[in-house]
C-alpha cells in the first residue's frame, strides 16, 4: 500500500515516541493527512500518536490552530511563519501530546513560481507539564520537494502512474517524519 521507504520513517518516528516516551500530534496541509495515515498504519501507534488536524484552506488554519490573518496575509500559507504557527497551535490544542509537526505548501500544478513544489515544515515541543507554559518551536524549514525528490529514496520508487504532485508528497511526508524522528533525538 505505501512504498517501504514510507513506513521505515514512519517506524522510526514510532521507535523515537517509544524510546522517549512521547506523544505525537500532527497538522498537516499539502500532505493531506498522509503523514498521520502512515502512522496509524503501525500496530501499536496509539501509545504515542494523538490525532492529525488537516487543514487545507486558510480559514481551518485560523479556526482549528490559531494561525493569525495578519500572518496568511503578509506570508501566505507557504511560509516558514505559517508552519510554526500551525505547529505551535496544534501542540497548544492537544493537551495530551508532547511534540508536534506541521506541514504547508504548494505542490502544484499552478502554483506561482516562488511557491512552486515549497512545503515548509515546523516542529514544536512542550518544555512543561504546566499546560499554562507555551510550547516552543524546535526548527521550521522550508524546502523544495524537487530537490527532496532528487537527493531521497522517492528517486528510486517507481514513478507507476504517479503524478508530479504524488511524487512531491511522498517527498514531503518522508521529510517531514525524517524532521519529526530528528527532533525526538535532539
Amino acid at each position: 500500500m505505501f512504498p517501504e521507504f514510507l513506513i521505515q520513517s514512519a517506524e522510526e518516528v514510532k521507535s523515537a515516541l517509544s524510546r522517549h516516551d512521547r506523544k505525537l500530534v500532527l497538522a498537516e496541509s499539502c500532505t493531506g493527512g498522509l503523514v498521520a495515515t502512515l502512522m496509524t498504519s503501525l500496530p501499536g501507534i496509539s501509545d504515542y500518536f494523538c490525532g492529525s488536524a488537516v487543514v487545507y484552506r486558510w480559514d481551518t488554519k485560523m479556526k482549528w490552530l490559531g494561525v493569525q490573518a495578519e500572518t496568511l496575509n503578509q506570508f501566505t500559507d507557504v511560509s516558514r511563519e505559517t508552519a510554526r504557527e500551525m505547529a505551535l497551535g496544534v501542540l497548544q490544542e492537544t493537551p495530551e501530546a508532547s511534540l508536534s509537526a506541521a506541514i504547508t505548501g504548494h505542490l502544484g500544478p499552478g502554483a506561482p513560481e516562488s511557491q512552486d513544489g515549497l512545503v515548509c515544515i515546523g516542529i514544536a515541543r512542550r518544555t512543561s507539564c504546566d499546560l499554562a507554559v507555551p510550547p516552543e518551536l524546535v526548527s521550521v524549514e522550508a524546502l523544495q520537494s524537487d530537490a527532496l525528490i532528487a537527493s531521497g529514496p522517492v528517486q528510486n520508487h517507481p514513478a507507476d502512474g504517479l503524478t508530479l504532485r504524488q511524487r512531491r508528497q511522498l517527498a514531503a511526508a518522508d521529510q517531514m517524519l525524517k524532521l519529526i524522528a530528528k527532533a525526538l533525538e535532539s
